[in-house]
């Protein structure tokens, strides 16, 4: 774990407004997380919320499944709703068969995936190895490693295992902080910033308490640009599916090119396509009602 001299929490959220921290303490009051083991896996997991239908929620790169927690709250009154965290694996396919373990282990049988950035990833793995087991996809500002990838795009991606020892072998505090302000810093748009402080202590947090070298290299420099060199996804291949899919996609993404948008919107033809604004990658943070809004009444509908 962290040699970095961790501040107290009420350090890290005195920047946030009172209200948004106090409903995060209320959050973390109400469903504290549980750890189940799978294949000698840790995955954290938040569960709440009732009935048959169950949402997953996949969280981006930083691989913390808290980072749901307003989602969690607003769609349990609808659906049972799960949130959980990545343990270090070397592949999308070793996910995708530990978390229909994990799912099976939680009596869910089959789920709707809602996903973010890295995370839609995993869930369009997921997908193709178990299609009778997922009702419906809802992929937020994510990509598509799939055959027509412009090769730059690619590449931004494939380029990422070269890091991979390059982070194994070095301190990973200063990578740990470093990464803190560049998530924030970097994708949140200047005039958003008031909105989104909450978030930026949330962030801070997460790096500081909650991410671990391996789990985070492992997930970002292996698992990631494995699936790009490998483009496993192709038109058609879940022609079968009687699935649903709702694609979130955002302005300034600052991860995903229009082309690669355009090629996911490509692979799921009959999916509905809302714009969430122009926050980028930090969209469902920054437009937190309008998400919800648009995944209730995704959920509310059936196939």
């Amino acid at each position: 774990m962290s040699s970095m001299p961790q501040r107290s929490l009420d350090d890290i959220y005195q920047i946030a407004p009172p209200a948004a921290y106090n409903r995060l303490k209320g959050f973390r009051e109400r469903v504290p997380p549980r750890s189940y083991e799978v294949e000698k896996n840790i995955y954290q997991v938040w569960d709440m919320g009732q009935g048959e239908r169950a949402a997953l929620f996949l969280p981006s790169g930083m691989g913390y499944g808290e980072v749901w927690f307003p989602y969690l709250m607003e769609l349990s009154a609808d659906i049972r709703v799960i949130a959980i965290s990545y343990p270090a694996q070397k592949t999308f396919e070793a996910y995708s068969r530990q978390i229909h373990q994990l799912l099976d282990q939680l009596g869910v049988k089959r789920v709707v995936l809602i996903a973010h950035a890295i995370g839609g990833l995993l869930a369009q793995t997921y997908v193709r190895m178990y299609p009778e087991e997922t009702e419906a996809m809802v992929l937020c500002m994510s990509g598509a490693p799939a055959k027509g990838l412009d090769p730059q795009a690619r590449e931004k991606w494939t380029k990422r295992k070269k890091l991979y020892w390059n982070y194994m072998l070095s301190p990973f505090d200063p990578l740990r902080r470093r990464m803190g302000y560049q998530t924030y810093y970097n994708m949140c748009p200047p005039e958003m910033e008031e909105n989104l402080i909450f978030w930026r202590a949330f962030i801070s947090e997460t790096y500081e308490y909650h991410i671990y070298k391996k789990q985070f290299v492992y997930i970002n420099c292996r698992a990631l640009p494995d699936i790009y060199e490998r483009l496993p996804f192709d038109k058609g291949d879940l022609d079968g599916w009687k699935g649903r899919v709702l694609i979130l996609r955002a302005q300034r993404d600052q991860y995903y090119p229009t082309s690669e948008q355009e090629l996911l919107e490509q692979l799921y033809p009959n999916a509905r396509v809302e714009e969430l604004g122009p926050a980028g990658q930090m969209a469902l943070l920054a437009d937190e009602r309008r998400a919800v809004s648009l995944m209730r009444s995704f959920l509310r509908e059936r196939a």
